[in-house]
């Protein structure tokens, strides 16, 4: 073989080299390109526009399909929700946030603000009067007993004994008293008045505060008896038995709906210091839990909740049409981005396919040179 049979050869491996690598890069870069169709006049350049761009469409629902398929598939998600390492590294999240929660600073009005929430203790009492209002209107045909608790009127009888133990202690501590005694006196002075001559003539034999004197004692004794607790008692269970058997309507009614209002307002305000209790920082209230709610209870919680997402997770992936959503995204990228896509995945073998085409192109030359030789 002469040195024009090698160059001959080698230009044909050069040739062949050439027209593969070009061949294979003109066919990569068609994937991508052009972005659109181009017309001559009425006629479609063929091959116009590239592969991807033409089946874009195609590729998208491809995607979304794989990725339901083999990528994000509802037993690979309930597998990673149920991996130990993962519920681990959940409940750690947690239990942090969790403690830098019960551990703030902040109170409860600041919180609510923070999710534009503003509580006014005024208006909660009043919308909270104003409900407590409404049910007894919708409820007023009913007995004003049924509002109370069956225990609270078992207990009626003695209250209605130690109300009479007060109101008669109260009468003994008047009647006793200074002011008892001249109120005894002005009776005595006033009934002596206003009986003519005999008051007169009983006034010479006796003077109101001698008279005072006498029936101070009596008074004393009657009032302290056992028979007028006992009297004290039935007239107190007797009206307490009125009133709780009056219908609720008649009572509102007397009373009037805008005192019933505010007589409830006055009575929450009092039961309930929202003020007090909304400008008291976070930490107070979970002081006595912040040592003994972390550990077991936020795990298995943690544990449940993950649990049982795991079980949803079909359901949710169903409703979530995921498919749809990985079509919709991809049919709505540039043609740019989606080449850069591809080409970050694929760059190395498309850049390998090249190279191919340059060796097996070269190779090709070579072996037609041979054969030209031979020919």
């Amino acid at each position: 073989m002469n040195s024009g049979d090698i160059w001959l050869i080698l230009s044909m491996a050069v040739v062949g080299a050439l027209i593969g690598g070009i061949t294979n890069h003109l066919a990569i870069k068609m994937l991508f390109k052009p972005h659109r169709a181009i017309y001559i006049g009425k006629w479609r350049l063929p091959f116009t526009p590239g592969l991807i761009p033409k089946r874009r469409d195609d590729l998208a629902r491809s995607l979304g399909k794989t990725v339901v398929e083999h990528l994000l598939t509802p037993a690979g998600m309930q597998a990673k929700l149920r991996d130990k390492d993962f519920q681990n590294k959940v409940d750690a999240g947690v239990q942090r946030e969790v403690l830098r929660f019960l551990r703030s600073e902040k109170t409860i009005r600041q919180l609510l603000a923070d999710i534009n929430v503003e509580l006014k203790a005024e208006t909660l009492y009043t919308s909270a009067a104003k409900l407590v209002s409404k049910q007894l209107y919708l409820h007023g045909d009913q007995e004003l007993s049924s509002l109370l608790p069956e225990e609270l009127k078992q207990r009626k009888e003695a209250a209605a004994a130690h109300a009479a133990s007060h109101i008669q202690q109260m009468l003994l501590s008047y009647v006793d008293s200074y002011d008892g005694r001249r109120k005894i006196q002005e009776l005595v002075r006033s009934f002596l008045q206003g009986r003519g001559f005999l008051g007169s003539m009983l006034s010479s034999f006796m003077d109101p505060e001698s008279a005072a004197d006498k029936i101070q004692p009596v008074i004393t004794e009657s009032v302290g008896s056992e028979g007028t607790n006992r009297w004290l008692q039935q007239l107190l269970a007797g009206e307490m038995d009125k009133l709780l058997n009056r219908k609720i309507n008649d009572v509102t009614n007397v009373i009037g709906q805008d005192t019933v209002e505010e007589g409830i307002k006055q009575l929450l305000a009092h039961a309930i210091p929202l003020d007090r209790l909304l400008n008291t920082p976070v930490s107070v209230y979970t002081k006595p839990i912040q040592d003994n709610v972390l550990s077991e209870k936020v795990s298995l919680l943690v544990q449940r909740l993950l649990e049982r997402l795991a079980g949803q997770v079909p359901v949710l992936m169903g409703q979530l049409e995921l498919a749809k959503m990985v079509e919709q995204e991809v049919s709505g990228f540039p043609l740019d981005r989606v080449e850069d896509l591809v080409l970050a995945i694929s760059k190395r073998e498309f850049k390998l396919i090249t190279y191919l085409g340059f060796l097996l192109g070269g190779i090709i030359g070579i072996v037609q040179g041979i054969i030209a030789l031979f020919v």
